[in-house]
């Protein structure tokens, strides 16, 4: 597993932000979608709609109401597209979701795993993530994804009920929600890049060590496979 991680984890909430890939322009902004209630500090990101993974992260997080941000990118051709023939539409896809802890500068980050994910046996350009399989991806508490399965198992509509809800968000060709579950509890709901995979997430440390940031990396950027845009 490499330990460098890239610049645009932090860049690619900066409006305006851009990167070139397979005669391809990124285009960046910064969209916040609603604050997530952290009631217990063990926070579950996963495909909401298909529940694959229903386990926390292994580490804690700061309890509390915190900014849930995309990064989304309005994707357009280059010139040189039309010659390669691989020219499509301008569209917009979620680069990266991110929960905002604390408002400090990120100075280190690490893979955000599972309890019993050995990092150690990690080649290079490997990772543990999540799998998606409904083109969707979410971060909410670990009362808010029991309150949900609760929710899944008792209403046979509830999923398509969340879609609806996605949908009032769209636009070609993105989504997000933010829902409330009760009990204090809700779930932030968004597209995921380009659709269904594996995503990795990754925890922001400020210089004291403390946790400012958890972002999903949707691997729009190919960061792993260059030297472009990486950081120690």
């Amino acid at each position: 597993m490499s330990s460098i991680y890239p610049k645009l984890f932090e860049t690619a909430f900066v409006d305006g932000t851009t990167f070139q890939q397979d005669h391809y322009e990124y285009r960046l902004y910064c969209q916040e979608i609603g604050q997530l209630q952290v009631k217990t500090g063990r926070i579950v990101a996963n495909d909401p709609l298909v529940m694959f993974e229903t386990e926390p992260f292994a580490l804690s997080f700061p309890k509390g109401v915190f900014p849930v941000q995309l990064a989304i990118a309005k994707v357009s051709a280059n010139a040189d597209a039309s010659q390669v023939g691989d020219e499509q539409q301008p569209d917009e896809r979620v680069a990266f979701a991110q929960i905002v802890f604390a408002n400090k500068p990120v100075t280190s980050w690490k893979m955000a795993v599972w309890e019993n994910s050995d990092v150690a046996q990690l080649a290079a350009n490997e990772f543990f993530g999540y799998g998606v399989d409904s083109g969707t991806g979410s971060f909410m508490d670990a009362s808010a994804c029991q309150l949900l399965e609760q929710e899944i198992e008792q209403n046979d509509m509830y999923l398509e009920s969340l879609i609806k809800d996605m949908d009032k968000t769209y636009k070609h060709t993105r989504s997000w929600l933010v829902k409330d579950l009760g009990d204090g509890n809700n779930i932030a709901m968004f597209s995921t890049g380009w659709g269904d995979g594996s995503y990795a997430s990754y925890i922001g440390l400020d210089e004291e060590g403390q946790i400012v940031r958890l972002v999903t990396d949707f691997y729009l950027f190919d960061w792993m496979e260059s030297d472009e845009g990486k950081a120690d």
